[in-house]
């Protein structure tokens, strides 16, 4: 793949992991305040509210893993040059599954903890 080429798919990729990060944590510091008000609610509201946590989290996880995924996959689309510079070998080394692992465990974690505090 051609060097200008790979850079803006690499770099649309990186803008929206970055937008998807602004939007989770947005959607989770909302769901924190309806959490902090939910023992006023009735049962239907808290299975809404447990439901859009849920949703934000999937969503979440196939966005970021997408994402991920893409720019780890870049790895082998670079061309001979960029592949031998230092920032080319160093790139092919990052542990992008590590990276999804990560994603996908905070996502989790902060889920579920979200739906115990709100039926706690």
């Amino acid at each position: 793949m051609k060097p200008k080429l790979l850079h803006a798919w690499v770099s649309n990729r990186a803008s929206d992991l970055r937008m998807m990060v602004l939007v989770y944590t947005a959607a989770t510091i909302g769901t924190l305040f309806l959490i902090r008000d939910a023992s006023s609610f009735g049962g239907e509201m808290q299975f809404a509210i447990a439901a859009a946590i849920i949703s934000f989290g999937v969503n979440a996880i196939v966005w970021f893993d997408g994402a991920i995924a893409d720019i780890g996959a870049s790895t082998s689309s670079m061309d001979e040059d960029l592949a031998n510079s230092e920032m080319g070998k160093n790139f092919k080394k990052a542990p992008f599954i590590m990276f999804r692992l990560m994603a996908l465990s905070i996502v989790v974690v902060n889920s579920v903890a979200q739906v115990i505090a709100l039926y706690a």
